[in-house]
C-alpha cells in the first residue's frame, strides 16, 4: 500500500514553531518511501518524520533534510504492531519570500491477523489428510 502526502509549509516557519503533519496508515510493516523536494526551497524546506518521539527519517536525532530538486528513497522494514498506526511529518521553512512544498510518501506491506488464522487453518488440512468436508 502507498500513502503518500504533499505538504506546504508557510515562509518564515521556524524550527521552534514547526508545521506538524500526521500520517494515517494501518497496521502492517513499513517497507520503504520516498521524499521529492521539487526545485525552489534549496536548503530552507526542511523534513523529518517521527514514530511518537522517535526521529525515524534522518534517523540520526537533531538532523534533518534540507534539499533542493531531488528524491531521497527510504528503506525501512519497521513493523508497526500496535495503534496509533501513524508518522508524524514535522517540516519549517526559514525562507523569508517563499512558501515551500515537498511530496512524501510511504510504502507498507499490511498485514492481518485473519490472513494468519487462515494460513494456519491451511496447515492444519494438510495435516489431517484425507478428511473433506461435507
Amino acid at each position: 500500500m502507498d500513502f503518500t502526502k504533499y505538504i506546504s509549509t508557510p515562509k518564515n516557519t521556524a524550527e521552534t514553531d514547526a508545521k506538524i503533519t500526521n500520517i494515517k496508515l494501518t497496521r502492517g510493516r513499513l517497507v520503504g518511501g520516498f521524499l521529492f523536494f521539487p526545485s525552489g526551497p534549496a536548503g530552507t524546506l526542511h523534513f523529518l518524520a517521527r514514530i511518537g518521539p522517535q526521529q525515524l527519517i534522518p534517523f540520526n536525532a537533531g538532523e534533518s533534510y534540507n534539499l533542493d530538486d531531488c528524491v531521497i528513497p527510504f528503506h525501512l522494514e519497521i513493523d508497526l504492531s500496535t495503534p496509533p498506526y501513524e508518522i508524524n511529518v514535522v517540516t519549517w521553512n526559514t525562507s523569508t519570500l517563499y512558501d515551500h512544498s515537498l511530496t512524501v510518501g510511504f510504502y507498507l506491506t499490511p498485514t492481518s491477523r485473519r490472513g494468519k488464522e487462515i494460513n494456519a487453518l491451511s496447515a492444519l488440512e494438510i495435516l489431517c489428510k484425507g478428511y473433506h468436508k461435507p
